[in-house]
């Protein structure tokens, strides 16, 4: 068994020659996605049957892990069990021992996969977390025997260049480098980001070239789409990742009253869509009540988001809002610091609130 690059993982999973045990993990949260979808894909097919996959996540227990690896397929040659963003490196030292004699004797009709299409696996700070990033590395040293590891960091800007190029191209578009370097300037290096602007830029430009006009025109990566990107680092409790962009706004001498303005709006589309969401709505609903107009696009955003969220966490998180308003307006406060507090106790409320 190995640790893979994309190229060989590719080439395992196109030969359905399948290991029963997988971790695809890394900084590169799109691609973890990516190659997770295209694993479980290839395993059970476009729509698989209950019987024959399985979904877990963090909230799973390890018994519910183990009960769902040890069924065995109906309609399919092989079990599909997916667990995302399962925290190891928090199991204590026995359920970790359990875990580990599981993941070497899995049977041969079923394939685990353990992606962490959110979780950070990197430690952030030394004791706690670094405790939690020795667990993770024993797990990856544990499925690199057992079976296949794929490890996703951040691609450079030339691979970025060519990844927008191409998704240009499957959308029906051409795009140079040199335009296509403008792009990843203006929007920044997340590839989720990326992919979205690629799509609205080659829906614009209609299997035409996509020109430097069409980037200023529609690709505005300007600080108001760089706050509202916030929201998502905030979801994933990325704190390193939140304190540089904002590090990126301060010097860019945005105001402070505007990151909190339109961060907050992210947070209140988030809200209006678990309502929505909750009471059978659709995003058309939504858009419709609130005039949101051709803005609508933001609630689709929401609408994923949604879902890890309980409207008990939401409504913390208005409130943690509300308080930050208040003292901006009232106190003589030092603005960046009021934001600063802001963006800690956010990422308090999804850290240790009331997550589904």
């Amino acid at each position: 068994m190995a640790k893979l690059n994309e190229q060989d993982f590719k080439k395992e999973v196109t030969s359905g020659d399948f290991r029963s045990l997988y971790l695809i993990y890394g900084d590169e949260k799109y691609l973890v996605k990516k190659y997770t979808q295209a694993l479980v894909k290839k395993v059970c097919g476009k729509e698989p049957s209950d019987f024959d996959y399985s979904c877990l996540n963090s909230d799973s227990s390890l018994e519910e892990i183990f009960e769902a690896a040890d069924q065995l397929p109906m309609f399919n040659k092989k079990k599909c069990v997916c667990v995302t963003d399962f925290d190891i490196g928090a199991l204590s030292e026995k359920d970790y021992n359990e875990l580990e004699k599981f993941c070497t004797d899995i049977s041969e009709q079923t394939v685990l996969i353990f992606s962490m299409p959110t979780l950070s696996t990197v430690a952030k700070k030394k004791t706690k977390e670094t405790k939690k990033t020795s667990g993770m590395n024993k797990f990856v040293s544990l499925v690199e025997k057992a079976g296949t590891v794929l490890k996703l960091d951040k691609v450079g800007d030339i691979g970025l260049e060519k990844a927008i190029i191409g998704w240009a191209k499957k959308n029906g578009s051409e795009l140079n480098r040199i335009n296509a370097s403008k792009i990843i300037a203006a929007v920044g290096t997340d590839m989720t980001a990326l992919h979205n602007e690629i799509d609205k830029l080659s829906a614009y430009a209609r299997e035409r070239e996509i020109t430097e006009s069409d980037i200023k025109k529609l690709c505005v990566r300007n600080n108001e789409a760089r706050i509202y990107s916030l929201s998502d680092l905030i979801t994933k409790n990325d704190y390193n990742s939140v304190y540089k962009q904002l590090d990126i706004l301060f010097s860019q001498n945005e105001k402070p009253e505007i990151i909190l303005s339109v961060l907050s709006s992210a947070f209140i589309d988030i809200y209006r869509m678990k309502a929505a969401l909750e009471s059978g709505k659709t995003v058309s609903d939504v858009a419709s009540d609130f005039k949101y107009g051709k803005r609508d696009f933001v609630l689709n955003k929401a609408k994923m988001n949604a879902p890890g969220y309980s409207s008990a966490t939401l409504q913390n998180i208005l409130e943690v809002f509300l308080d930050a308003d208040i003292r901006l307006k009232s106190t003589r406060a030092d603005q960046r610091i009021v934001i600063e507090t802001l963006i800690a106790k956010l990422l308090l409320v999804v850290r240790e609130g009331n997550r589904i």
